[in-house]
C-alpha cells in the first residue's frame, strides 16, 4: 500500500493530470472528427489554418486552430483548444467534461458511457505515468538496443483514444503488468494434464527440445519434483506458463474442478525474467535475449476485446506457420530481391475449458481462457551490427513531444526523401509479394511490424509476426492457397479484391503512415504529397518487375481514388459499446475515404492547399 501511495503521490499530480488531459482531449477531436463522429464550423485563418468550432448546446463550446491533412483528418494545436461555458473560457480543459458535453451529439448512450468514462480514466493515469517516466527522451532511446526494452516507452495504439483502458487491471496490478512501468515479470507454470489439451509444434521441433530450452535446468527439475511430491507421473504432464493475473482472477475460478482433479496443477514460478510488450499479453524474455517470445490468455479487455487466446486458433498457429515459412523459404524474392524475417509461432498448448467450449454461443472471453503460443525470437535472424524496433516507434513522440523517427533519419545521415525511400523499399515489396502471388494478407500496422536498421540507423529488413491471429486469404482462385492444410482453409477468412487491398490501405496507410506522413510535416516541413507520391513510386516499381502478376495486381488495384473508410472507435462506442458477444467484433465500412496514393488525391489535395493559400511541396 505504501509503495502504492507513493507513486500516486509522484505521478497523478495536478500538473500531469491537466496535461494528458489536453492531449487526450486533442486526440478525441482528431479521431472523432476523422470518424465523423463530430462536425465543427470552419472558418479559413492565413497559411492553410483553420479555426473550428464546436457547439454542443447554447451554453458549450469548444474552439481550435487545425491544419487539414491529405486523408481528410486535421492536425490540431492543442495548445489552442479552449472550452467555454456560457460565453465564459474556462481554466481546464478535461476529458471526462468534454464526454459528457459531447455524448449525446456523439450518439453515445449512458450505459456504454459510464464504461467509457471508466476506460478514459485508465488511460489518462497510464499517461501520467509515461509522462512521468523521466529517461523518456529520444537520446535515452536509441541507445537502447533491444527492441523489448524500448516496448515500455510507447504511448498506445495512435487511433484508439482508450488506448490503455486494461478494464480488470486494478492500480497495483497495473503498477506490475503495464508495459510501459517496465517492471520484470516472472511467469507462473503449471503442469496440465496431457490428455487434456492440444500440443502442436512446426515439424523440427517437439516437446522436449522446446522445454528444454525454455526452462532453465533448476526449473525443471523443480516443477518435475513437485509433481511428484503430488504422487502425479511427470511424463503424463506438459508444462506451459500461465500469467498470474490470470491464474488469480480466472483459473482458479473457472477451472475448479479441473485443479481438483489434478489436471492442472500449479508449479510456482520459472526463475526468468520478462518484460511485457504493448500487446499486455506477450512477454519477450530479458534473462536470455535468445529465447522464444511468450503468448498468453490475459482476460482484460483492452481497446477493442479481452486479450484471450482463441482455442482453435491457438492449435492451428504452428500449421500456418509451417506453410507459411514453406513459402517464404522456397521463394528467393524474400531474400535476394528483399530481406523479410518472418517470426514463427512454432509451438502452441491449448487448454479448452470442459463446459464454455462446448456451448455455442457464449461470450467469446470464456472460451479463450488458457493456452500458450511460442514465438520466434527477432534476436536470432540480426546480424551483429544490426538493431531492431517495433514500426509503432517511428511514429513515437517522446516526453518533450520530439519525434523519433526525425532524430532516427538525422544520424542516418541521409535527407527525410532518402530514408523514406529506403523505409519503403524494405516494407512495401515483401507484403505486395504475398498479396499478388500468394493471395495472403497480414495486417502490418505498428505492433505488427518491426523495422530492422544497421549501425547507421539506415532500414535493412522487415519484420512480421502475429500470423494466426491476423492472416487472411484472398478467395480468387490462386493455385497455391489450395495446398493449405484442411484445418486452415475451415479458419482462415477467405476475402474479395476489395477486403485483401484493405490490409494495406487501412493496415498500412490509415493506422501508420498517416501519422508518420503528420509527424515529418508538423515537425520537419516534408510535404504530405511527396511522403504518399514515394509510397506510390516504390508500389509502381514492383508492378513493373511483375508483369507476371499483372492479372491480381490490376484486380486488387491499390491505386484506385478511393477505399473503405474503417472507424475503429465508432464501433467501440455506438455499434458494439461493452456487451459481451460470442465472436470477436469486427469493423464494417460506413463510408469511403480518398486513397492518398492515387493521382486523383494528389492533384486534389495541392488544389486544395493551393486555395487556402498554404505552402505545399507537390
Amino acid at each position: 500500500m505504501k509503495n502504492t501511495l507513493s507513486q500516486i503521490n509522484q505521478t497523478i499530480t495536478l500538473n500531469n493530470w491537466l496535461n494528458v488531459n489536453r492531449n487526450l482531449v486533442a486526440k478525441i477531436l482528431t479521431e472523432f472528427m476523422y470518424e465523423d463522429l463530430l462536425v465543427t464550423k470552419i472558418e479559413p485563418l492565413q497559411n492553410g489554418l483553420f479555426q473550428h468550432s464546436l457547439e454542443l448546446d447554447d451554453n458549450i463550446e469548444y474552439r481550435f486552430i487545425a491544419e487539414s491533412r491529405i486523408f481528410g483528418n486535421w492536425q490540431i494545436d492543442k495548445d489552442s483548444i479552449s472550452y467555454y461555458h456560457q460565453g465564459t473560457e474556462q481554466d481546464e480543459l478535461l476529458v471526462s467534461e468534454f464526454i459528457r458535453n459531447s455524448y449525446q451529439k456523439i450518439g453515445i448512450d449512458e450505459l456504454t458511457l459510464g464504461h467509457l468514462l471508466r476506460e478514459l480514466n485508465h488511460t489518462l493515469i497510464a499517461d501520467c505515468h509515461i509522462l512521468n517516466t523521466s529517461d523518456n527522451t529520444n537520446s535515452h532511446l536509441l541507445n537502447i538496443r533491444q527492441a523489448s526494452q524500448i516496448e515500455g516507452y510507447m504511448r498506445g495504439h495512435p487511433w484508439f483514444v482508450i488506448n490503455k483502458g486494461r478494464l480488470g487491471f486494478s492500480y497495483q496490478e497495473y503498477l506490475s503488468s503495464a508495459p510501459e512501468m517496465r517492471n520484470f515479470q516472472k511467469l507462473a507454470w503449471l503442469g496440465v494434464k496431457k490428455n487434456k489439451v492440444t500440443f502442436n509444434t512446426i515439424d523440427d521441433l517437439n516437446y522436449q527440445q522446446l522445454i528444454i530450452q525454455e526452462l532453465a535446468e533448476e526449473d525443471l527439475n523443480k516443477f518435475q519434483q513437485l509433481l511428484s511430491s503430488h504422487n502425479l507421473i511427470a511424463q503424463e504432464y506438459y508444462l506451459m506458463p500461465v500469467h498470474d493475473w490470470q491464474w488469480q482472477r480466472q483459473i482458479i475460478q473457472l477451472f475448479p474442478e479441473d485443479i481438483a482433479r489434478n489436471n492442472i496443477v500449479y508449479l510456482g514460478h520459472s526463475s526468468d525474467d520478462y518484460l511485457a510488450t504493448q500487446s499486455i499479453r506477450s512477454f519477450n524474455n530479458q534473462s536470455d535475449y535468445r529465447k522464444f517470445q511468450v503468448k498468453l490468455p490475459l482476460s482484460i479487455f483492452n481497446t477493442a476485446v479481452y486479450r484471450g487466446l482463441p482455442h482453435e486458433r491457438t492449435e492451428l498457429a504452428p500449421l500456418l506457420t509451417q506453410w507459411l515459412k514453406d513459402i517464404h523459404e522456397q521463394d528467393s524474392f524474400f531474400h535476394q530481391e528483399t530481406r523479410l524475417i518472418m517470426l514463427g509461432e512454432i509451438a502452441s498448448i491449448s487448454y479448452a475449458h470442459p463446459i464454455y467450449n462446448q456451448i455455442e454461443g457464449v461470450p467469446y472471453q470464456y472460451q479463450e481462457l488458457l493456452g500458450v503460443i511460442w514465438r520466434e525470437n527477432v534476436n536470432n535472424y540480426l546480424e551483429e551490427s544490426e538493431f531492431v524496433m517495433s514500426m509503432a516507434a517511428l511514429i513515437h513522440l517522446d516526453k518533450n513531444n520530439e519525434p523519433l523517427v526525425i532524430e532516427l533519419i538525422k544520424r542516418s545521415g541521409l535527407t527525410i526523401a532518402e530514408w523514406l525511400e529506403q523505409l519503403f523499399a524494405v516494407c512495401l515489396p515483401p507484403l505486395l509479394h504475398w498479396l499478388y502471388k500468394y493471395g495472403v494478407a497480414f495486417s502490418p500496422h505498428g505492433e505488427n511490424t518491426m523495422l530492422v536498421m544497421d549501425e547507421n540507423y539506415q532500414p535493412k529488413a522487415l519484420v512480421l509476426k502475429d500470423f494466426i491471429d491476423d492472416v487472411n486469404l484472398s478467395e480468387q482462385n490462386i493455385e497455391l492457397l489450395n495446398t493449405l492444410p484442411a484445418k486452415l482453409q475451415n479458419t482462415l477468412y477467405r476475402l474479395s479484391n476489395e477486403d485483401m487491398a484493405q490490409f494495406i490501405q487501412t493496415g498500412l496507410f490509415v493506422v501508420l503512415y498517416r501519422y508518420l506522413s503528420d509527424i515529418l510535416l508538423t515537425h520537419a516541413g516534408y510535404s504530405e504529397t511527396q511522403f504518399w507520391q514515394q509510397v506510390h513510386t516504390e508500389i509502381e516499381r514492383y508492378h513493373q518487375n511483375h508483369p507476371e502478376l499483372s492479372e491480381q495486381i490490376q484486380g486488387i488495384n491499390l491505386f484506385r481514388p478511393q477505399f473503405k473508410k474503417l472507424n475503429l472507435n465508432r464501433l467501440r462506442l455506438i455499434e458494439v459499446g461493452y456487451a459481451d458477444y460470442n465472436q470477436r467484433p469486427k469493423v464494417e465500412s460506413r463510408v469511403m475515404m480518398n486513397n492518398p496514393v492515387s493521382y486523383e488525391t494528389w492533384s486534389k489535395y495541392a488544389s486544395l492547399k493551393a486555395s487556402n493559400g498554404a505552402k505545399i511541396n507537390v
